[in-house]
């Protein structure tokens, strides 16, 4: 289900947004959950609570904490949402697109833009889902791109998932198999009982070892080594 959340300090202009947005959404037969905030630092608590958004419509001028401060920090937290700016002020245009905003839409063309804005985002994500995979638990929801992926080992129950350039692991309690399933075969591949890995960061096959693109060094099973290496050549010449 898409999640979104819409912040505004003005009443009426949030009353709008979330009326359009909604209206919009289900003639595309797609019934999000929408969230409204008033201010910035009801959003920013919710997400320190776990929240999860896939697109956030956010105004600029907002008490205690600026929409632009606040695209930034959810940025950190939520490096895959997309933001769309609606907002009266066009002098914050430029800074917006430095912030890698998807849109910016003034509040006097709100009708005429926000409904192209929200279904550009909807297509966006739609695709970027098919490209992700979901981590859903009793405390956590997170799409990871699969590109990021760099490797799953198993823990105990936990698939435990390690990621480009987070030093934190992520842990899914579920089997390896099962993850597997839900992954492209021609990406990810068993080279282990316990370790999936993703083909395309593999820089190196040395010996029985599985060299990848930062420097981990996995073992691979001898009965797999072969399967492996065809794989990798197969994966390679795709690539050129």
């Amino acid at each position: 289900m898409l999640q979104i959340a819409v912040c505004d300090d003005e009443p009426a202009s949030l009353q709008k947004i979330e009326a359009e947005t909604k209206q919009c959404l289900r003639q595309q037969n797609i019934f999000p959950l929408l969230s409204v905030f008033t201010n910035g630092e009801q959003l920013l608590f919710a997400l320190e609570d776990g929240a999860f958004f896939d697109l956030l419509l956010l105004d600029i001028e907002m008490p205690q904490i600026s929409g632009m401060e606040l695209a930034r920090q959810i940025h950190q937290k939520l490096p895959d949402a997309l933001i769309i700016f609606v907002t009266a002020h066009f002098k914050y245009a430029v800074d917006a697109y430095e912030l890698d905003i998807f849109r910016y839409i003034p509040k006097n063309q709100l009708s005429d833009r926000l409904t192209h804005a929200v279904t550009d985002a909807a297509a966006v994500l739609e695709t970027q889902s098919a490209q992700s995979y979901l981590i859903s638990s009793q405390n956590r929801m997170e799409r990871i791109p699969l590109k990021n992926i760099l490797y799953i080992s198993r823990e105990g129950k936990n698939g435990v998932f390690h990621i480009r350039g987070q030093n934190e692991t992520v842990r899914l309690r579920k089997p390896l198999a099962e993850i597997h399933a839900d992954l492209p075969k021609d990406e990810f591949v068993f080279i282990d009982r316990g370790y999936i890995v993703n083909l395309r960061h593999i820089s190196s096959i040395v010996h029985s070892d599985c060299i990848l693109t930062d420097s981990s060094r996995l073992p691979v099973a001898q009965s797999r080594l072969s399967g492996l290496k065809r794989r990798l050549n197969l994966f390679w010449s795709s690539k050129i």
